[in-house]
C-alpha cells in the first residue's frame, strides 16, 4: 500500500468518526425553544416568566400557564431550549471577561518555548518566541488540525539558528511537554473533584498515560539502556542494504548509503536534544510549572464560559465542570479528528446532558470555548501572512544557514 493511499485511507477514518460523533451529539437539538402541552400540542416558545410561558400558535403569540405544559415522569417540564435561546440568554459581561482572562495562556506558553530552547543553547527573545507560538496555534487550530501547526513552527523556528535539527525537536519536545502538564492538571482536578465514577475512570487512564510518559523520560536518561540500544546490530544492518543495491546501481546505492546515514545522524542528535533537556532539571521543572498554571487557567476560563451560559452550578456542580472540561481537552490533543471537533462535544454530552445543562447549553460551551481559543489564535495569522516570523535583519539569528545536504559517508 502506498503512502498516499494510507494518507487517504487516514483522511477518510477521520471523516467518519467526525461524521459519527457530530450525529451523536446533533441528535435532538433544535434551533429554538419549544414547548410541548399536556394536549399533545408542540410550539415555538418565545417567552417565560415563572408562571406563564409565551408561544406562538398561528403565528400569533399566546400566554398560556405553565401547568398546561407535558410533563415528564420525574415532574419537569417537556421544554426543549435550543440554540438561539441558549445563547440570547447567555450573559455578555462574563463571556467578555472570560475572552479577558484567557490572556496569559499564550504568554506562558511562549515563556515555556524559551526556556525549552535555552536548554539546547538557542536563544530567542521573548518576542519572537511569541510570534511563533501563535502562529503555531493558528495552524493548529485553524488551518492544519491537531498538529500541522508544530511542523510549520519548527520550520519557523529553524530559520532562528544553525541548529536546526535540536530547535524541531524542541518544537515536538515542547508539545510532550504541555502534554505532560495537561495530564498533570486533568488528573488534579479529577481526582479531587469528580463525583461520578465515570469520571474517576477516566482519571486512572490519563494518570496511566502520564506514568508511560514518565517512564519513558526515566528510561531515556537510562545510559546503561542508551549504551545497549548503541550497541544493537540494526544499525549496520541498514548499512549493508545500501551496500547490496551497490550491483544494481552505484549512484543509487551511494545516495542511499548516504540518506541512511543520514537519517541516523539527524536521529542522533534528537536523541541527543531530548537528553539534554532532561539533564536541565530546573528548566523541565520550570516548563512543567508554566503548564499547570497556563492549563488551570484556561480550564478556569471554561468553567467561567459554563455559568455565562446559565448552565446548572447546584450542589457543587462547579468541581464536576472542571473534571469534564479538562478531560475534553485532553481529547481535543488526540489527534482523531481536527481539533477534536466532534468528539470533543460527544464528551461534554455523555458527562453533562440531563444533569448540568441542556444540548443547546452543551453545545454552545462546547462553541464557546473553540471561539475563545480561536480568537487568541488569530493573531498568528498576521505573523504567517506577513512573514514576521523570519529572524530580524542583522540579527544573530538573520546568520542561520539553510539546512544543510545529508553528509557523505
Amino acid at each position: 500500500m502506498t503512502d498516499k493511499r494510507k494518507k487517504l485511507i487516514y483522511a477518510l477514518l477521520r471523516i467518519v468518526v467526525c461524521a459519527v460523533a457530530l450525529a451523536y451529539v446533533l441528535n435532538g437539538v433544535t434551533l429554538y425553544d419549544y414547548a410541548e402541552l399536556a394536549t399533545g400540542e408542540r410550539l415555538r416558545v418565545v417567552g417565560e416568566t415563572d408562571t406563564t410561558l409565551t408561544v406562538l400558535r398561528d403565528r400569533q403569540e399566546v400566554t398560556l400557564p405553565r401547568q398546561q405544559i407535558a410533563v415528564d415522569e420525574d415532574g419537569s417540564e417537556r421544554i426543549t431550549y435550543g440554540l438561539y435561546g441558549a445563547m440570547s440568554r447567555a450573559n455578555p459581561r462574563i463571556l467578555l471577561l472570560c475572552w479577558v482572562v484567557f490572556a496569559p495562556v499564550g504568554l506562558l506558553q511562549s515563556l515555556r518555548f524559551v526556556w525549552m530552547l535555552r536548554a539546547q543553547d538557542i536563544h530567542i527573545s521573548y518576542w519572537e518566541s511569541i510570534k511563533l507560538s501563535f502562529a503555531g496555534n493558528f495552524l493548529n487550530f485553524f488551518a492544519l488540525g491537531s498538529t500541522g501547526g508544530d511542523v510549520v513552527k519548527a520550520y519557523y523556528i529553524s530559520l532562528h539558528t544553525e541548529q536546526k535539527t535540536e530547535a524541531v525537536t524542541t518544537v515536538f519536545l515542547d508539545r510532550v511537554i504541555g502534554l505532560m502538564g495537561l495530564l498533570t492538571t486533568v488528573g488534579l482536578v479529577v481526582f479531587l473533584c469528580a463525583r461520578s465514577f465515570q469520571l474517576l475512570v477516566v482519571g486512572y487512564l490519563f494518570a496511566a498515560a502520564w506514568l508511560g510518559v514518565v517512564l519513558g523520560a526515566a528510561l531515556l536518561c537510562s545510559e546503561r539502556l542508551r549504551s545497549w540500544l548503541a550497541s544493537r546490530p540494526s544499525v549496520g544492518r541498514l548499512i549493508a542494504l545500501a551496500d547490496e543495491r551497490r550491483s544494481e546501481s552505484t549512484a543509487d546505492s551511494s545516495r542511499l548509503r548516504s540518506l541512511i546515514v543520514w537519517v541516523l545522524h539527524q536521529g542522533r542528535r534528537a536523541e541527543q536534544t531530548t537528553h539534554r533537556l532532561l539533564r536541565h532539571k530546573s528548566l523541565v521543572i520550570g516548563a512543567l510549572l508554566a503548564t499547570v498554571v497556563l492549563q488551570a487557567i484556561a480550564v478556569s476560563d471554561f468553567v467561567l464560559v459554563c455559568r455565562a451560559l446559565d448552565m446548572d452550578f447546584s450542589g457543587g456542580k462547579m468541581w464536576d465542570y472542571y473534571a469534564i472540561t479538562s478531560t475534553g481537552a485532553i481529547v481535543a490533543a488526540i489527534p482523531v479528528t481536527p481539533q477534536g471537533f466532534g468528539t470533543v462535544e460527544a464528551t461534554y454530552k455523555h458527562f453533562l446532558l440531563g444533569s448540568h445543562g441542556t444540548l443547546s447549553q452543551i453545545l454552545c460551551m462546547a462553541m464557546g470555548i473553540r471561539i475563545l481559543q480561536l480568537s487568541w489564535a488569530l493573531p498568528g495569522v498576521l505573523v504567517t501572512m506577513t512573514g514576521s516570523y523570519r529572524p530580524r535583519r542583522g540579527s544573530p539569528e538573520s546568520a542561520a544557514t539553510p539546512t544543510s545536504p545529508p553528509p557523505q559517508p
